[in-house]
């Protein structure tokens, strides 16, 4: 035969031992033709030969039979006792019963026993298998397929509870005529390996949960759940109170001793432990593990039976031994020298103790860790600094207007974003509502708000109608939009805003509204009548589309309830639930508080509303009359302006009174020399002393600062050193120019006591 050339198989056989093929060398080293043995078993073939043969497995399946090289068969038996005295490769030979009838030393070794211990004992009751039913059931398949099994991983538990990891190979031995004998293992231990791998596991398992969350509580409870079960049997994860309040965290290097922690996350394998209470604050005690860990730039690791006892506190100490804790690795959770919080990790019972490379993969783990909870600090701190600023920026109670109450719905999740709501006094007594949102959050969000709220009350300061008024603030906020469009972060949303704008007038008992990009308000009528005002929606503040915004104005009855809810919180106020609300509740804040009871106990609401409810002015709070448009109208109307105020429960002081007579006439006599007929004057008290004086021309006066020789032109200026705040307003039946003056404190609290303004 040739180098390399494969030699003829004496005879070949199926599956099943059955004779396939005969070939002539076998004919005449048996004696038997092949029409005597094909298909018949090969066991029957040559049975009584003295031959040494070799038995090979065919790639298609069944058996090929040749005849052993003497050469070959000197080397096989010290092989076979190589294999089984020297060889670090475990060898086990069973039956069919899957007992062991042959071990090698090397297993021997791994199994700690004697052969006697073993030998004609089953492989279950020789070794504490951890999924023994899989592990059989690989065996037996290959004792009845003859398919070899490779690196099957078996798990088998020690004496001393520990978890020894082997990969396993088996194959079948079978005699040359097919006969089954048994099973053939190989062990390989493999246990530094797996507990490497598991470890390395761990780490991914932390780098893969850990960090989805901005909330430091939640990142913490991704934590503990990356590390129990699996690693750990008991977890403990604490923040120090700086970290869980979103302040900047302490120095490592500080005196631990003054370090509060905040339990922040607790996992256990086994029932909890009722001492593990969720934000509890503990104080660090001086000299313990957890103090030295807080201070350390690497983690601890303690076990009970070197270091004793484990807890560094009494009323801790109980649980830990009820769960049979016996090792421990306190990890600080720590960025840049500054102290976040402690991990802390238990293995308790059977578990294996932690050993040093336990406490390496730990410290890659928390190194993770503590840069995700310092960017949930970061999130925290700067959405407390956001909400923080936006209740700088909004009105801290309901403003009390003549006519109308007030009140506010804000549900908490939009705490850090660009939510504003208002109620804006204008003159006449009149009043602007308004309920907006900016698009996005944090602090640019808020700043944008802030800009928009103070942006808006100059521009209703300016007795704009609603829909010019919203065209400004689009203005204004595209204009915001494209200084701050450097300075955002690549694909940041564009700054865009929402905003419905409603402006009351209690005395013409009038509401006019304009929308951008925000439902209409619903209007609840005194009958109970749910509506949504028909105002078109225009699009949003500063965005692309440049659709003109419209407005509608309506009558109003007394006693009727306006809801203005922005775009989150529009779709829970269904009319099912606003008819409920308003059944029970008359007042405005009785509704919001209804409003805000109703929605807060299904997690998901959020949002801000606005809840405005008309009523019925006071009696003696307006007058109005029409005046000639001659040089007898300013006397006339100062006449009429003590009459009226002599006349009211709470009467001025004789100086103010002459103060309020000069600026009546002032405004009169302004009118009727450069306005147009009719004239009319009108007086409203609320809070101060409003004098309006209305005329059909559309010239604005202005105010002048007259020389010393001029005989006119000192009226403005005038009526602008006599009050706090004067103004001109359009309307289409002509202009009005208005001003206020202070009512004393005095008579407005006594007023207000006679007539309560919410």
């Amino acid at each position: 035969m040739e180098t390399g050339q494969v030699p003829e198989p004496l005879f070949t056989a199926d599956d099943a031992g059955r004779v396939s093929s005969w070939s002539q060398a076998a004919a005449s080293l048996f004696g038997r033709a092949a029409d005597d043995v094909v298909g018949g078993p090969a066991a029957e073939a040559v049975g009584g030969a003295d031959a040494a043969l070799r038995v090979v497995p065919r790639s298609g399946g069944g058996w090929e039979v040749h005849l052993s090289d003497p050469a070959e068969a000197d080397v096989e038996g010290p092989l076979v006792r190589a294999l089984f005295s020297v060889s670090q490769l475990g060898l086990l030979v069973l039956d069919r019963d899957l007992r062991l009838i042959r071990v090698s030393a090397a297993a021997l070794t791994m199994h700690g026993g004697a052969p006697q211990d073993v030998l004609g004992r089953r492989l279950e009751d020789v070794y504490r298998l951890e999924d023994p039913a899989g592990d059989l059931a690989s065996a037996r398949q290959v004792l009845e397929t003859g398919g070899p099994v490779f690196s099957r991983l078996v798990t088998v538990l020690t004496v001393h509870g520990l978890r020894q990891h082997y990969s396993v190979s088996a194959f079948r031995l079978s005699r040359p005529g097919g006969e089954v004998v048994g099973l053939a293992m190989t062990l390989l231990d493999v246990t530094r390996r797996e507990r490497d791998r598991e470890r390395a596991v761990t780490v991914s398992r932390v780098r893969e949960r850990v960090g989805h969350s901005l909330d430091v509580m939640r990142t913490c409870e991704d934590l503990a759940d990356a590390l129990s079960p699996g690693f750990a049997d008991l977890v403990l994860v604490s923040v120090t109170e700086e970290v869980a309040g979103g302040d900047y965290p302490p120095l490592q290097s500080a005196d631990a001793e003054r370090l509060m922690l905040r339990r922040a996350a607790f996992r256990s394998t086994g029932p909890p432990d009722p001492d593990e209470g969720i934000s509890v604050v503990d104080a660090v005690a001086r000299e313990s593990s957890f103090a030295r860990a807080m201070t350390s730039p690497r983690p601890l690791l303690l076990r009970s039976d070197r270091n004793g006892d484990l807890a560094d506190s009494p009323t801790r100490r109980s649980g830990l031994r009820k769960a049979g804790a016996h090792s421990m690795i306190v990890a600080p959770l720590a960025v840049r020298g500054r102290a976040l919080g402690l991990l802390r990790i238990f293995r308790c019972g059977d578990s294996e103790h932690y050993t040093l490379a336990d406490l390496r993969a730990v410290e890659a783990a928390v190194a993770y860790a503590a840069l995700c909870l310092d960017n949930a600090r970061r999130a925290a701190h700067d959405r407390a600094l956001a909400s923080t600023v936006q209740r700088r920026l909004l009105p801290h109670l309901p403003g009390t207007q003549l006519g109308i109450d007030t009140a506010f719905v804000a549900l908490s999740p939009t705490a850090d974003s660009g939510v504003w709501f208002d109620v804006i006094p204008l003159s006449g007594a009149r009043c602007g509502l308004v309920v907006g949102q900016v698009s996005g959050e944090g602090m640019p969000s808020v700043a944008a708000m802030g800009h928009l709220r103070t942006a808006l009350r100059v521009l209703a300061g300016l007795e704009l109608q609603p829909d010019e008024l919203l065209a400004r603030l689009s203005d204004t906020l595209t204009r915001l939009a494209q200084e701050q469009a450097g300075a955002s972060a690549p694909g940041a949303p564009a700054l865009t805003a929402a905003c419905v704008y409603v402006l009351y007038d209690p005395i013409a008992r009038t509401c006019t509204v304009a929308c951008a990009g925000q439902p209409a308000p619903r209007l609840i009528s005194p009958e109970g009548r749910i509506e949504r005002i028909d105002a078109p929606i225009g699009p949003r503040l500063a965005a692309p589309d440049s659709a003109p915004f419209a407005m509608v104005a309506i009558d109003i009855d007394d006693d009727t309830t306006l809801i203005l809810a922005g775009d989150d919180l529009d779709p829970a106020l269904g009319d099912e639930v606003i008819t409920q609300l308003v059944a029970v509740y008359s007042t405005a804040q009785d509704l919001a508080d209804g409003v805000f009871t109703r929605l807060a106990a299904h997690p998901g609401h959020q949002g801000t509303a606005l809840v405005a409810r008309t009523r019925p002015l006071p009696a003696g709070r307006t007058a109005s009359w029409s005046l000639p448009s001659e040089d007898s109208a300013a006397p006339q109307a100062r006449r009429l302006t003590r009459q009226w105020l002599t006349d009211h429960p709470h009467p001025l002081a004789p100086d103010d009174l002459d103060s309020a007579e000069l600026l009546v006439s002032e405004l009169v006599t302004n009118a009727v020399r450069y306005g147009t007929p009719p004239v009319t004057l009108r007086l409203i008290l609320d809070r101060a002393l409003t004098v309006e004086v209305s005329d059909a021309g559309t010239t604005a006066p202005k105010l002048r600062h007259a020389r010393v020789t001029d005989e006119g032109g000192r009226g403005l200026f005038i009526v602008s050193r006599l009050t706090e705040k004067w103004g001109t307003r359009q309307s289409s039946a002509g202009k009005t120019i208005w001003a206020e003056q202070n009512w004393p404190a005095e008579e407005a609290g006594s007023a207000a006591a006679a007539d309560p303004l919410p």
